[in-house]
């Protein structure tokens, strides 16, 4: 182990140097997105309505937004977990402009409004997801992720000080200058939060590259696609109103709470979201997709009654960003984000004072010669 630790010492540093500002971005952003849906309340007070007796149709609610966005289609909205929640649309323009429109469930009025510059806590997902710069970015992303697997797994084999010293090995030196206390805090805080990194880092790279991960899994379990149907387009013809699609839903697969419909195939298919019943998995919904000119039933996928393979595949997002254990490993979650970020600035700062102390040097080990010269 002692000849082999100055080899992963010196891949784990220029690794850390070469993803440290990009790693330290992920950290922030994945801290702040754990409580982003409460952030979001926080900063938009809009989005926190009086609730009334009764709450507007759905397809009210959607005919606003389209009325205020003629000819820009809704990829999908999002209804709040609080009753006093704004309901969410998102769309995205034929120019790649994205928009989010907030409007009350009740009244059908749109109280926010605006392109991603105006939704900070939008903007970030995408920067955390993929850079803001779509697929190419998300294969960034995953790279920064196996960088980030890397250096968590080495990182405490580098630190492991033995049983003997342990103690000693987690001691932050905080009296002998700047350099040693940021180098021995970096260490220690590093091999402590080591395997929750090691988590995050999988989970992630896992839902980058998730349909590769799907296939592997198919060699030794079943694994079951989500629907992708597709419907004819019927030019002039009228759609069913969301609202009986809800209906429907609900009468046949349990009369649980609405939480996103999404809209694909140019919008003639609308996946219904109901909380699903059948899993312990926070946010895990049964989403039935339909025929928007008929109302049919054009597939489903319920969690909770799906293969073990696919509930491995959709529990990654609810172990990434915490969900799973509720406020304690959101909590988790968020201290394991500030903590990679303060890892990859430490690193950074512990390099840039190292090459420093370097340069130092280097002139007062020239001086004899040029005395000699002189």
């Amino acid at each position: 182990m002692k000849t082999i630790k100055p080899q992963l010492l010196k891949l784990h540093r220029w690794v850390g140097l070469t993803l440290a500002v990009l790693l330290t971005l992920q950290g922030l952003t994945g801290a702040l997105l754990v409580f982003r849906d409460e952030i979001e309340r926080a900063i938009h007070p809009e989005l926190v309505v009086e609730p009334i007796a009764t709450r507007a149709p759905v397809q009210a609610l959607m005919d606003a937004v389209e009325a205020r966005h003629p000819g820009v289609p809704v990829s999908r909205a999002e209804f709040s977990a609080w009753d006093d929640g704004a309901v969410l649309f998102k769309l995205t323009a034929k120019d790649g402009t994205r928009w989010v429109t907030a409007v009350d469930p009740y009244r059908g009025r749109i109280v926010r409004d605006g392109s991603l510059a105006a939704w900070p806590g939008e903007w970030m997902f995408l920067l955390h997801d993929s850079l803001l710069a779509g697929p190419i970015g998300e294969t960034i992303v995953g790279i920064e992720g196996l960088g980030l697997l890397f250096l968590a797994l080495t990182g405490p084999i580098v630190w492991w000080p033995g049983r003997k010293r342990l103690k000693q090995g987690l001691k932050v030196i905080t009296d002998r200058g700047a350099d040693l206390k940021w180098r021995t805090l970096h260490r220690a805080g590093g091999a402590l939060i080591a395997v929750i990194l090691v988590g995050s880092a999988t989970t992630g790279v896992l839902m980058v590259w998730k349909p590769e991960f799907r296939d592997g899994l198919r060699l030794v379990t079943a694994v079951t696609d989500k629907p992708s149907p597709k419907v004819t387009e019927q030019p002039g013809a009228a759609m069913v109103p969301l609202d009986a699609l809800v209906a429907k839903a609900r009468a046949d697969y349990g009369a649980t709470a609405l939480r996103q419909i999404r809209f694909s195939d140019g919008g003639r298919v609308a996946s219904v979201h109901l909380e699903s019943d059948l899993t312990i998995r926070p946010e895990g919904t049964k989403q039935i997709y339909y025929n928007r000119y008929d109302g049919s039933d054009v597939g489903h996928y319920v969690a909770g009654a799906l293969p073990v393979g696919t509930e491995i595949v959709d529990w990654l997002i609810t172990v990434h960003n915490g969900m799973f254990g509720g406020t304690a490993t959101r909590m988790l979650a968020v201290i394991a984000g500030l903590s990679l970020a303060g890892l990859s600035a430490s690193g950074l700062w512990l390099w840039y004072s190292r090459t420093s102390r370097k340069r130092g040097r280097k002139p007062a080990a020239s001086a004899p010669a040029l005395a000699e010269t002189a």
